[in-house]
């Protein structure tokens, strides 16, 4: 049932962003909704996500099963790894949106 829930979700509150710019003032806070603009479709944000994790998270350590976690408990995940691996907040945003579809 998770596994329907959290896609639509995350469909829907992208369709319904998907006109409008969000502006994020605290870049340390992960939002599940995320503006997807006309030069990146969600299956190649897809793709660079997985691509991120494997070759920046797994560069450091052995990657973790992304079901072990749920989509909340990333959050704080990605915002102390984000520092670590040295990506941006759009490849965070990648890398979130990838281990949340999975």
């Amino acid at each position: 049932m998770k596994k329907i829930i959290l896609p639509a979700l995350v469909i829907f509150i992208l369709v319904s962003c998907k006109s409008k710019k969000v502006v994020t003032e605290n870049v340390t806070k992960i939002e599940a909704s995320t503006t997807v603009s006309s030069e990146i479709s969600m299956a190649e944000m897809i793709a660079q996500g997985e691509s991120i994790f494997q070759n920046k998270c797994g560069n450091c350590h052995a990657l973790p099963k992304v079901k072990d976690y749920s989509a909340e408990n990333w959050k704080p995940i990605m915002i102390r790894m984000q520092k670590e691996a040295e990506i941006s907040d759009k490849e965070r945003e990648y890398v979130y949106n990838y281990i949340v579809m999975q």
